[in-house]
């Protein structure tokens, strides 16, 4: 009886070290975070020909050493299982042409980045500043403040430039305002522009406030014709938003050479009458 005791002591001992080193096996100390903080993000103008500095950069697009982290609509705190010294990158994201599904990153603006040294527990907060990349090409940037690139292409009015309460920045903006006795307006850019044909991205980026649904697209100039092509309609917005245009696939399937940008409004029989104020038109594509 004392033999068989003496054996099953040791015994006991053994299993419950088993066990034991099978439950940290099975169920491994967790980690501890740390937590990163982005900021509302800023733009940063580097040029005058740049135009306005006001954006809508939605989400951050976050690298870690070089790997995709995850996209972040901003401001964010998220956490991080990373510990030590790392270099943080952060790619501006938008929604493209005003889909909120359709979250890309800009092509214009440099990444930002940081290095910080990270521990459990600890957040580490940073404000995303982003600038326009150096070989930005804007074809155009109409801000109304010294005149026009919009003439009247079709209908009973056009944009005109006006100084009101409603002027986003600056001193004036662009305004379209249809009545009864004026219940359609259409305008296209003065100037043609040249479709890029190694690929560089086109967008437009613009400022609008308005109280009735408008459209924009293009009339692209292609070998065989002219087509005029209505892309985008954009309801109604009380106050001023920005949207991001993305123009390259609308383009190549029309055959585009080159193009003009038609903006039009045509007021409903049931309102009284519909007014689009429109700032900072940016056509923007890579040299």
């Amino acid at each position: 009886m004392k033999a068989s005791l003496r054996l099953l002591i040791p015994g006991l001992f053994l299993s419950t070290f088993l066990f034991t080193g099978s439950c940290n096996l099975i169920n491994p100390p967790e980690q501890i975070p740390s937590y990163i903080q982005l900021d509302s993000p800023s733009v940063t103008i580097t040029a005058g020909l740049q135009g306005t500095s006001n954006q809508k950069i939605t989400d951050g697009w976050v690298y870690v050493d070089g790997t995709f982290q995850g996209a972040y609509e901003m401001p964010v705190t998220f956490p991080l299982l990373k510990q030590g010294t790392k270099n943080i990158l952060i790619s501006p994201g938008i929604i493209e042409n005003g889909v909120s599904a359709t979250r890309v990153q800009y092509p214009f603006f440099y990444t930002d980045t940081f290095s910080v040294n990270l521990e459990p527990k600890k957040t580490y907060s940073f404000h995303p500043q982003f600038k326009y990349r150096s070989n930005t090409l804007f074809l155009m940037n109409e801000d109304f403040e010294s005149g026009n690139n919009f003439i009247k292409l079709n209908g009973d009015t056009t944009f005109v430039r006006v100084n009101d309460a409603n002027v986003l920045e600056g001193s004036f903006s662009g305004f379209m305002g249809l009545s009864d006795s004026m219940v359609f307006g259409e305008c296209i850019s003065s100037q043609v522009y040249d479709f890029p044909t190694d690929g560089s991205p086109v967008y437009i980026e613009m400022n609008y406030k308005c109280d009735h649904e408008f459209r924009v697209g293009v009339i692209a100039h292609t070998t065989g014709a002219d087509v005029k092509f209505y892309q985008w309609n954009i309801t109604a917005h009380a106050d001023w938003n920005k949207i991001y245009l993305h123009l390259n696939d609308l383009l190549q399937s029309l055959g585009t050479v080159n193009f003009n940008i038609v903006i039009e409004m045509i007021k409903s029989d049931s309102e009284p009458e519909a007014r689009l104020w429109v700032d900072n038109i940016k056509l923007l594509t890579l040299q």
